[in-house]
């Protein structure tokens, strides 16, 4: 039971095939334990703009644990020890990697300037 999860992670993060659209743009935060800062700056702001992380569909994956999730960070290629944001867009590419926090402006100017994001607002503003 100890490992469903991690494999259940593993599975969504990794192994969907990147040439079908996903449902969900994908926000992996990697640290080497739960007190990184960094890693507490980032949650702290993606809370405080939670809205504007559902409108941009984004799927928040937090790793904490460098020996449960080794795949995970070896997969993405993140420091075992140090804070990593990766988002992953809809098309199953990364978009972006940083080694600090990125503001929540930042984050949304960025997904917002995306193809697939530009259908959505064009296709929620003609629903409404």
């Amino acid at each position: 039971m100890k490992y469903l999860l991690p494999l259940v992670l593993f599975v969504f993060a990794v192994c969907l095939p990147a040439t079908e659209a996903q449902s969900v743009r994908r926000l992996l935060l990697f640290a080497g334990d739960s007190t990184d800062l960094n890693l507490k700056m980032q949650r702290e702001m993606l809370q405080a703009d939670s809205l504007g992380v559902e409108e941009r569909d984004l799927w928040i994956a937090v790793f904490t644990d460098p020996k449960t999730f080794r795949r995970m960070y070896e997969h993405h290629g993140a420091p075992r020890h140090e804070f990593s944001l990766i988002l992953i867009g809809k098309d199953g590419t990364e978009k972006l990697r940083s080694d600090k926090p990125v503001t929540t402006t930042e984050l949304f100017e960025l997904i917002d300037a995306m193809p697939m994001r530009q259908a959505e607002m064009r296709t929620r503003s003609k629903s409404n």
